[in-house]
């Protein structure tokens, strides 16, 4: 049940690694380029619609409905200017480039508002492409009632641009649209960035051929540290630090299979607190914790020091917390029945001289416990723990605080009826084990 630590790993398998871990790096970067562009492009095109929202709640309906002509803005200047500096104001707030009103006249896009300070003509048609005439898509779209943006959708004499447009609404019917352009920069852009990259990745390679010798070798240390966290929490009672259930189901499987193909033989102690109840009643969970945390320190170490019942060489004396105030010391080299009383006499007789929680003899805290032998009882683990329960049981039964070596006959004399001892799991023997 221990782990295995890495030792002596050649470096040329570190230096393999660090490939692989390169070439995964450098596939992830590219993969994550591509991922960041479309985060760039879908946040261009939320940035054009949300500016091209913000901008049509300036606009007033009905005067932009009224704005047939250049004479109908001159009729309504003040009003006009007003509108065109709050587009203005948005613009610089948004850090777009350009804010824009388009209206559909006669058939043809007119400009209605225009926050381009170089060129402030308007009742002017918009022509997307010069040679065919043809507005982008996104304003076909936005007349037909969608919010529609693009990425290098406006390509004109004045640059290349990202383009949104969201309609204008007046009693259901759209009656223009409001654009937003920002000049692209990323295409602009793109070849510099990727020689700075080219150039980032040579020197990368060179540092990560040079770092990763060290980045690798602390890695597993760091790994082992992390499975040795991982498997204390997974294997180990958080309030006792003994071995949990987990943990001693997997010893038991283990030194099972070896006792049976070494001809050994080992015993199960199962034990159960007496009067513990009474503990946590008066002086709290607190107290009972603490008098949890000083058995454990006793079960763990009774057999630490004893010649008598010391195991193989290779082989534990195990001691495991399965449940509230139940214990299972799994004791190798325990033969006979004699060796197995000897043993539990002595857990005894150490117990009652334990000074360690005033709780004990406050409480009269005691322990029962009952014996099973592996493979004189069963060849089968798990019913050796049933045995050693029902062995618990009758020595509960009989006066507490004794030991009970399983027998057949405790199958009958002990449990009335099986359903009494299932229930035990679900904690309706409780009583019988305070």
């Amino acid at each position: 049940m221990k782990i295995k630590k890495t030792k002596n790993i050649p470096i040329l398998l570190i230096i393999g690694f660090s490939f692989i871990i390169l070439f995964v790096i450098v596939f992830m970067m590219l993969r994550n380029t591509n991922d960041l562009k479309n985060i760039l492009e879908d946040s261009i095109k939320s940035q054009l619609i949300s500016t091209s929202l913000a901008a049509r709640e300036v606009i007033d309906v009905e005067r932009f409905y009224s704005y047939n002509s250049m004479e109908d803005i001159e009729n309504d200047k003040e009003a006009y200017m007003q509108t065109l500096a709050e587009l203005r104001f948005i613009r610089d707030q948004f850090r777009v480039t350009y804010i824009y009103a388009l209206k559909l006249i006669d058939g043809e896009y007119i400009f209605i508002f225009d926050t381009d300070e170089e060129d402030e003509e308007i009742f002017i048609e918009y022509f997307g492409d010069e040679d065919e005439h043809e507005v982008p898509d996104v304003f076909r779209d936005a007349f037909l009632g969608k919010e529609s943006a693009g990425i290098m959708n406006v390509v004109d004499e004045y640059g290349s641009f990202n383009t949104g447009a969201v309609p204008i609404f007046k009693d259901g019917m759209v009656i223009g649209i409001v654009c937003t352009d920002i000049e692209d920069l990323y295409i602009q852009n793109s070849d510099r960035a990727s020689m700075r990259n080219a150039i980032f990745m040579i020197i990368t390679v060179f540092i990560t051929m040079t770092a990763m010798i060290i980045i690798v070798s602390r890695l597993l240390r760091n790994v082992q540290t992390m499975q040795e966290t991982l498997f204390r929490m997974a294997n180990y009672d958080v309030l006792t630090g003994l071995p949990n259930r987990q943990y001693l189901m997997t010893y038991l499987a283990e030194i099972a299979e070896n006792s049976l193909k070494n001809k050994t033989s080992f015993a199960l102690f199962l034990i159960d607190l007496d009067n513990f109840k009474l503990v946590n009643d008066n002086a709290g969970h607190d107290a009972g914790d603490e008098l949890l945390r000083h058995i454990a320190i006793y079960l763990d170490s009774i057999h630490e020091n004893s010649t008598s019942f010391r195991p193989p060489a290779g082989v534990l004396n195990v001691s495991a917390r399965i449940g509230g105030d139940e214990f299972i010391q799994v004791i190798p080299g325990i033969e006979t029945e004699h060796d197995a009383i000897m043993a539990a006499e002595k857990v005894l007789m150490n117990f009652e001289s334990q000074t360690l929680d005033r709780y004990i003899k406050k409480y009269h805290v005691g322990l029962s416990i009952g014996i099973a032998l592996f493979p004189n009882h069963t060849d089968s683990y798990n019913v050796l723990i049933k045995y050693a329960d029902i062995a618990m049981y009758h020595a509960k039964q009989t006066g507490k605080n004794k030991y009970c070596i399983y027998n057949e006959e405790l199958n009958i004399s002990t449990t009335p009826d099986s359903s009494d001892y299932d229930a035990k799991q679900t904690g309706e023997r409780r009583q019988y084990r305070s």
